[in-house]
Formats: structure tokens, sequence, C-alpha cells
């Protein structure tokens, strides 16, 4: 106990009396600035004047005691125990955390011996053991050596915010069915691996809210093109910057690929995404064989083999194609002929030309060679892949809005891709993308177009707008 005889107490007590009175007095004539944010004065406008001294605390231990007041004559008192001189300080023993524990172990927070096929606390309490699945543990390591920082500390808006209920939302829809289909033998990578990784790379996580944006007003109707673009020029961004960054893990590689494999998809949402779609499907190609020399242990890559095996298995058994619809696909396509001025254009209207022959064989032919479509669009050289795309390449128009066409004619077949999961993504985009070709064409060239125009007149009205 300190008596009032002590000058260090009495010292104290003049001192403490004095910054009460005046930090009273500023608070009465500023009380409007309560729940206003503290802000740092500039050094050139505001003294601080600080006294220190060292009094006894009431258990005999010294404290240093500092106090400060500016120019407003706003003061603190700060009090800082002081270190013990001649003795060691304890340092907490370090431990290493386990990230191999059940998830039992996990929930009550307590250690857990890793044993299988139960642990003992959870044997001790009679309840079933379950460890974490295996691909979700390693994507959680390798996010984890790629940032330390949580999504929390992400900024994700153009306001202050950090993760706004907005976000939560766009973010709670890709994980219920806007998330990308491929790779088909195993796309719950995107509901269980990817959103891992995005956690740690802010581009990944702008490009699964942009998708999430685009994809729910493509279903509703509501009006998000704002959002979505937002977050796409950022996801955009971030994946350049990570394009032309050195990559140390397979977390860097997985958050990288599967960025640019969302922003292709969202592109085929987006009503005026025609040549955006096709650029960025061939960038993801590209893109990937690349990331596949660097040898990096990545669990996000999309096998063909893979695909083509289990989708086989899908398509057994399975009806051709109407060969009403599959006469007017041929004969639309060789009306063609005399718009295709550029080399390229006949080269595509082969692969196209394929698939509609080989409808009359089997389902499992017709999807082989729609996919050969795709392989032909990634495997081109720059410059006729630029010619193919080119808005003034009339002929090569045509033959996308044949492709799209040919899509939608063969949706029970490609569709397949979905099996096991519900299509949540209707064909609206094609439609759009067609009657966008269809309304930038010469008047003497619009008859070239009729069959895919038809066909998208004849799904208009099934489609859920």
């Amino acid at each position: 106990m300190i008596s009032n005889s002590n000058p260090l107490y009495n010292k104290f007590c003049s001192i403490k009396d004095s910054l009460a009175y005046n930090t009273m007095t500023d608070l009465s004539s500023r009380s409007e600035n309560w729940l206003s944010p503290s802000i740092p004065s500039d050094s050139s406008t505001s003294e601080t004047c600080t006294h220190s001294f060292a009094v006894l605390s009431p258990h005999g231990k010294p404290l240093s005691l500092t106090s400060s007041s500016d120019s407003r004559g706003r003061g603190q008192l700060i009090a800082k125990r002081k270190p013990q001189s001649g003795g060691l300080q304890k340092s907490r023993k370090g431990h290493t955390k386990s990230t191999r524990g059940c998830l039992n172990c996990k929930k009550r927070r307590i250690k857990c011996q890793e044993t299988r096929p139960s642990c003992h606390n959870c044997t001790r309490k009679d309840i079933e053991c379950t460890y974490p699945d295996p691909k979700t543990l390693s994507a959680l390591r390798m996010s984890a050596t790629c940032s330390p920082t949580p999504i929390a500390s992400l900024n994700l808006q153009g306001t202050p915010t950090i993760f706004s209920l907005n976000d939560m939302r766009l973010f709670h829809h890709f994980l219920l069915g806007a998330y990308p289909h491929i790779p088909i033998s195993d796309n719950s990578i995107w509901v269980s691996q990817v959103p891992l990784i995005a956690h740690h790379n802010e581009f990944l996580m702008h490009a699964i809210l942009g998708i999430a944006a685009s994809h729910l007003e493509l279903v509703t109707g509501m009006d998000l093109q704002t959002t979505a673009i937002y977050h796409r020029i950022h996801a955009i961004k971030g994946s350049n910057t990570a394009i032309l960054t050195r990559r140390q893990t397979g977390s860097d590689a997985d958050a990288l690929l599967a960025s640019c494999y969302l922003i292709a998809f969202q592109s085929s949402y987006i009503k005026d995404g025609l040549q955006e779609f096709f650029q960025t499907v061939r960038g993801c190609s590209i893109l990937s064989n690349h990331l596949r020399a660097e040898n990096l242990p990545m669990t996000f890559f999309l096998t063909e083999e893979d695909d083509f095996s289990f989708m086989e298995e899908r398509l057994i058994n399975l009806s051709v194609l109407p060969g009403n619809l599959i006469e007017g696909a041929k004969n639309s396509l060789t009306a063609v002929l005399p718009l295709l001025d550029r080399p390229v254009n006949l080269l595509f209207y082969q692969v196209l030309f394929d698939v509609t022959k080989a409808a009359a064989i089997s389902s499992v032919q017709v999807y082989f060679k729609f996919i050969a479509v795709y392989r032909f669009i990634i495997g081109l050289e720059s410059q006729p892949f630029r010619d193919l795309i080119d808005p003034k390449n009339l002929g090569g128009r045509v033959l996308i809005t044949h492709f799209l066409a040919i899509q939608i004619v063969g949706d029970p077949i490609i569709g397949r891709e979905w099996s096991g999961r519900n299509k949540s993504t209707p064909v609206r985009y094609h439609l759009d993308w067609i009657y966008s070709v269809c309304d930038m064409l010469p008047d003497d060239k619009k008859k070239f177009n009729g069959w895919p125009r038809a066909v998208a007149d004849s799904v208009r009205d099934a489609i859920w707008y």
C-alpha cells in the first residue's frame, strides 16, 4: 500500500488530476467526435509534451508511468511494467501444429493422437472418428505455403470493406452451381480445393466472384453487370501479374490456372463475350501446357484422356440425334461454302462437317468429333486464329453460329458432361451470340445464317430468362 506521504505518489496524483481535468474539458467541448476514428495529427502542426516517472505498483513492482499531452490539451496516462533485471525471461515452449487430426478433435480444439482408424479421444468417447479428405488436406497445405495472409485481409471492394454480404452471396452461389463442369473426371475440386487456394490469392477470389455474378445474372435476370465486370477486371489484372511472377509452389500454379478457366467460362456468360470466349479458351490451353512443363505438384490439371474415359461410359447406348436436324446442319454448312474466302474458314468448315457425319454413326462419335472442334481452335497458329475470330470475317462468323447451333442440337449428348450434377447454365448466351451475328450480317448474307437462327428460334421460348 502506498502512503499519502510518499512524494512520488503525491506527484502522480497531482499530474493525474491535471490530466483528468484537461481530458474532461476537451471531451466536453468535443463530444460530437466521440465516435469518430482518431486521426494522427501531423508532426509539423502538433507538439507533444511527455512526462515520465516511476512509482511502485500495489504489488511492490516498479511501473513506468508516462503522461503525455498534445497541443490541444488532451492527455493520456500510460503504465508500462519495467523488465526485471538480473532474471531470465521464460520463453514459451514451441510446438508444431498438425493438420492431420480427425474432424472431431479439430472441432473440440484438442490434440489428436492421429491413430487410425480411430484416435484415442474418439475411442474413449465411443464416437465415429473421421479424418479430412486427403485431396482437401493436400490443397490446404499447398495453399498455406503460398501466403500466410487470410481472406479477411483482402480488399475485394471498391469501398474500404473487406468481405461484403454481396460477396458472400456470390461466393455461396458459386459453390451451389456456378462453378465450371470441367474437369469431367472430378469437377468437385471447384468446391473442395479451389476455394481454399483462393483464400490466399486475391485474383482467384475475384475470378470466383466475377463468374458467380455473371451466372446469377444469367439465371435470374438481375442486373449484376457492374459487379461482374468489376471482379473480372481485377481477376484479369491479377492473373496477368501472376503470369509474369515466378511460381514457387504448386498452389501458385493452381491459382493461376483456375483463375484463367473461370475467366474463360465467365466470357461464355457475357452477351458480347463471343470473341473473348475463344481467346481465353485458347489461352487456358497454352497456359496449361506451360505450367505442366514447370513440373510443379499441381492438383488442378485438365486431362483429356480421363475425360474421354468418363464420357465413354456416359454415352453408351445413347440414341443418335434426329436425322432431320442433322440433314439441316449438313445442307446449311454446304450452302455456306461460297462465303468461305479464307483458308482457315475451309479448315473450320471441315471439322464442323465431320461432326454432322459422325451423328449418323453413334453418340460417342458425335461427342469426340465435337471436342475435336475445340482442339482445332486451340491448335491454330496465332495468325490463322486471329483471322478466324476477326469480326470482318463474315464466313468465319457464320461458321461460328453453326458451331453454336450444333452444340444446342447436340445437347442431349454433350450435356452428359454434367452427369451427376444438375445443369444450372441455360443456353441463353448461345442464343444471344447467334442473334448478334445475324444482326451484323449484311442483308444479302443473312440467308447463310438461316439454319442457326431457326435453331435459336425453336428453343428460345423454352429457355428460362
